[in-house]
């Protein structure tokens, strides 16, 4: 199991979506959720806009190498499932200072288990080969504490979407691509309080893009 063969999935669930007579299909994706709707995006060219939260190519290595050694086999499951051994997620997916103290304890208890083939597909985080073929709208959404992508000592600043612009722009040459930031928020944005803001900005980012809504304050369309 990696991006690719999830990327088959997701496509067959759109597939099935056209089928039932849903016109506007929207890609709304989070962290890995995120790589395989670029993966889908890139190969069958089938959903209307793309919604990527948790999603950046650039990443923060130290970051990267103390997430990876925090994995361990999953108690109870099939060898290659891997989880985060416990307690270690608010350490790299939370901002403490946005979350409160029942929500970090639901994120703990929430863990779940990826395969080592889904370990390896993370690798093309930074290949922009997926984001480079996407012609629909792209929206990029990001905590700006999100300790897997963000770290203004090594230049990968994400304090305002227009940081998002100058990072990503280039690495979708075909889309239209806008860009949004949630302030005190972790990699796992729906966890902080910022959720519910960020949630609206999303759909009004959608109804704008599809529905000619009007255009959210939060969002930055890149130039």
């Amino acid at each position: 199991m990696n991006a690719d063969t999830e990327a088959h999935v997701a496509h067959q669930l759109v597939q099935r979506l056209r089928k039932d007579r849903y016109r506007t299909v929207v890609a709304v994706g989070h962290s890995y959720g995120s790589l395989i709707w670029a993966a889908e995006s890139h190969r069958y060219d089938d959903v209307d806009a793309l919604v990527l939260s948790g999603y950046l190519h650039g990443t923060d290595v130290p970051t990267q190498l103390l997430i990876r050694a925090h994995l361990q086999q999953a108690e109870g499951a099939p060898p290659g499932y891997l989880t985060q051994a416990p307690n270690f997620r608010r350490r790299a997916y939370l901002h403490p200072p946005g979350v409160t103290r029942q929500m970090t304890e639901l994120d703990e208890r929430l863990r779940t288990t990826g395969t080592s083939g889904e370990l390896t597909s993370l690798k093309n985080l930074a290949d922009p080969t997926y984001t480079s073929r996407i012609r629909r709208p792209v929206l990029l959404q990001i905590g700006v504490q999100d300790l897997l992508f963000c770290n203004p000592l090594t230049g990968l600043s994400c304090a305002t979407p227009a940081d998002l612009c100058a990072r990503e722009k280039a690495l979708y040459p075909r889309a239209p691509l806008s860009t949004t930031v949630q302030r005190d928020t972790g990699h796992s944005m729906l966890i902080h309080r910022s959720a519910q803001a960020g949630t609206a900005t999303t759909l009004a980012w959608i109804d704008h893009t599809l529905r000619r809504g009007p255009h959210p304050r939060a969002v930055l369309d890149c130039r």
